[in-house]
């Protein structure tokens, strides 16, 4: 695998400027989502995200395109003629929304081995709300793929490949795929605070089967944004939330 070369020359202001304002409505999704009634305002539960948001968006602008990693949204912005969508989005959208059928399917077919006594945790088919989609597309969609792959990507692969091909020109194929692997697991990982507050007992087997998906879309998205571009990986993020709402209709027949 390679990133797609060259990248086109963006301009850094413009780009982290379009690319903080697209993730906003993720972080609009999000706050709309929230219940009306908290401990804290529900403005405070954004805060924390849109911080992240806007680190790794400059972040990742300054060091993405070094490793010839591509944003549509970045180039278009910085004057270059280029659709926002990737020449195949329908393609992208659709193994997101395969990706979610299957994963949705096989989360609930092994609930057995995996959800807590009490059935704190859900399964993927379980429970689907307008809301928890509206979250999906916009927030998993674009505010962590912009967090995750546009900006932790980048710099995983940037240090790996400075610290095992410093005189190459470009990230190998390996290299791509280890920083690839990297904010994968960190994706995962970012899963589990969430899991813990939820209440459940936090079992071997449930961890692992939150690990486990997780890092494998991880992968998924990860192998997209570095062989076409982060709008790519959106869209196939975006669709596997999509893909969640036919699993859970046929869960029910299963």
């Amino acid at each position: 695998m390679n990133a797609q070369a060259p990248a086109p020359k963006i301009r850094r202001l413009r780009a982290a400027f379009a690319l903080f304002a697209v993730g906003l409505t993720g972080i609009a999704a999000l706050y709309m989502a929230l219940p009306p009634v908290t401990e804290l305002p529900r403005w405070a539960y954004v805060v924390n995200p849109a911080l992240m948001l806007a680190v790794f968006v400059v972040a990742g602008t300054f060091i993405a395109p070094v490793c010839g990693l591509r944003s549509r949204i970045a180039e278009r912005a910085s004057g270059h003629a280029v659709s926002l969508l990737p020449p195949r989005a329908a393609f992208f959208a659709l193994v997101g929304i395969a990706a979610g059928i299957f994963v949705g399917l096989a989360d609930h077919a092994t609930r057995t081995l995996w959800q807590d006594p009490h059935g704190l945790t859900p399964a993927l088919t379980d429970n689907w709300r307008f809301a928890s989609l509206t979250v999906g597309i916009f927030y998993g969609g674009i505010v962590e793929e912009i967090t995750l792959r546009w900006g932790v990507m980048s710099l995983a692969v940037l240090l790996v490949w400075k610290a095992f091909g410093r005189n190459a020109p470009r990230p190998s194929a390996i290299q791509l795929w280890a920083g690839i692997a990297i904010a994968a697991v960190l994706f995962a990982l970012g899963h589990l605070p969430a899991l813990a507050s939820s209440g459940a007992e936090l079992t071997q087997a449930l961890v692992f089967r939150t690990l486990f998906w997780n890092a494998t879309l991880g992968l998924l998205f990860g192998a997209l944004f570095a062989r076409h571009d982060l709008e790519a990986a959106m869209l196939a993020h975006a669709g596997f939330h999509v893909g969640l709402l036919p699993a859970s209709l046929l869960a029910a027949f299963v």
